[in-house]
């Protein structure tokens, strides 16, 4: 709940209201709160929040592992409709993208440019998928880390959307 109090307004502090006009200011619950003494500063709401997220970021990464299996299946089907590939990968993007997944990430956010691609020119190549999602899958068995194994696979992965871009 809010509370308001009224104050004298001094000589140039307030603009379009003379000397001895009155201002209404409000004053939320939240702000009192966090005047007073004992409460939390900014560093160790923002420290508890980052351990609060990594406290999801194990569930979240079995969820990543299902669902690159489930791009291992798709990827060995000969798709006609790249659709169900597409909306697979785009959750695994979306989730990797809370945590610090690194090349993950990046692996992925390729494999969905690189269908964009193909579909754009009518140009679809199986190869490329299951190229893509077995880059995926040994990032993540190298836990996501930066690696020089991991810079190689993805300058392969540009090499391969860059191919499907036509460029």
């Amino acid at each position: 709940m809010s509370q308001s109090f009224d104050t004298v307004v001094a000589a140039g502090s307030a603009v379009g209201e003379g000397e001895g006009a009155t201002a209404t200011k409000v004053v939320s619950s939240l702000s009192r709160k966090m005047a007073q003494p004992g409460g939390l500063s900014i560093a160790q709401i923002e420290r508890r929040s980052n351990e609060r997220l990594l406290g999801h970021k194990a569930e979240a990464m079995k969820a990543i592992e299902r669902s690159v299996s489930e791009l291992e299946v798709l990827a060995n089907e000969d798709l006609q409709d790249s659709a169900a590939l597409y909306g697979v990968a785009g959750n695994v993007l979306s989730v990797a993208g809370f945590f610090d997944t690194g090349p993950l990430y990046d692996a992925v956010y390729s494999l969905c440019e690189t269908i964009e691609a193909m579909n754009a020119r009518n140009a679809w190549r199986n190869e490329a998928v299951h190229v893509h999602v077995q880059a995926i899958r040994l990032i993540l068995k190298d836990n996501c880390l930066l690696t020089p194994n991991s810079e190689r696979l993805m300058q392969g992965l540009k090499a391969i959307q860059a191919h499907a871009k036509g460029e």
